[in-house]
């Protein structure tokens, strides 16, 4: 398990002007489950992964062949597979649940497993014709009946590509053979990066400009996860705190409320809302509503990337 700390450079500007105590960016927290597909998998670690958000499927570059090697059958073959796998696992957990929800709804009348019920029949339709949940038009209320499935080809999956040190500089070159499949891709050459880090940072940096690297690849996988997960970024602010808060696309100012704090939502008057840019342009928040760009949402405000947002409430 690692907890990373996702770089932000909003965030270290919006801190530069409040000078706050605390600087608290977003984290994502990852769980490695060696050996989850394929003959060798664990049914242990396959529930683990159900707990989770996203899954970030690693792969090595196909026995070590350079780009030039790999053929569009290999590409083809590896994504069916994988969609396979995980259309297969989560058969099985729908087919053993249905029985159940049957023999309980002949028992009493239950409109809360009726509905499940329901869900689950449509579930398990999408997966009989080998076709993942993701392509199943199931609504966010839909969604959260089955959360308790941790349904695998229901979560966001991008691929992990780990080449060779032969192919560094082609990273893009290798997402984009996955791209042209449908798949989030980002590639990488874990064994130089494992190297890189071992160098002093004063001499680091000319070692990674030799090779033409950029950056390490940490946050490239976490640009990924976010755009895999579809999440936003919305900040608090003061002299207190500043910090980053992630949000799924489409929630509201009173799920932001509720994400910094039970009690914000259930209390919710209003919210105090800045964009990032307007901030950025003015410089602070005083600046910003004098030149009119300082706005009152109500409850149902879709919240933007890079909002901030201060939550007026009753106590």
């Amino acid at each position: 398990m690692a907890v990373l700390q996702v770089p932000d450079p909003r965030l270290e500007l919006i801190s530069s002007v409040y000078e706050p105590k605390r600087y608290t960016p977003s984290t994502v927290e990852i769980a490695e489950f060696p050996g989850v597909f394929g003959a060798r998998s664990d049914p242990r670690l396959l529930a683990k992964c159900r707990e989770s958000d996203a899954l970030a499927l690693v792969i090595g570059t196909f026995e070590g062949r350079a780009l030039d090697e790999v053929r569009e059958s290999d590409l083809g073959s590896l994504s069916d597979a994988l969609r396979d796998e995980m259309i297969l696992a989560d058969l099985t957990v729908a087919e053993s649940r249905l029985p159940r929800l049957n023999a309980s709804l002949k028992k009493r009348k239950n409109e809360i497993e009726e509905a499940e019920l329901k869900i689950l029949v449509r579930c398990l339709e999408q997966l009989e014709a080998g076709r993942t949940l993701l392509d199943l038009d199931l609504t966010t209320e839909d969604q959260r009946k089955i959360r308790g499935f941790g349904f695998l080809s229901l979560k966001p999956v991008f691929l992990l590509i780990n080449i060779g040190e032969r192919d560094v500089g082609r990273e893009e070159e290798f997402a984009a053979k996955f791209l042209e499949k449908g798949l989030t891709a980002r590639a990488l050459c874990g064994d130089l990066e494992s190297e890189l880090a071992t160098i002093a940072d004063d001499e680091r940096g000319q070692f990674m400009d030799d090779l033409g690297i950029d950056e390490f690849s940490t946050p490239k996988v976490l640009r990924a996860a976010y755009e895999c997960m579809n999440v936003r970024t919305f900040y608090t602010y003061g002299q207190d705190e500043c910090r980053a808060w992630m949000l799924r696309a489409g929630q509201t100012a009173v799920d932001a409320a509720a994400r910094i704090h039970t009690d914000l939502a259930q209390g919710f008057i209003r919210a105090e809302v800045v964009s990032f840019a307007d901030f950025q342009e003015y410089g602070c928040i005083k600046n910003v509503k004098a030149a009119g760009r300082f706005r009152l949402e109500g409850k149902d405000y879709t919240v933007q990337d890079g909002d901030l947002i201060i939550i007026r409430h009753s106590s």
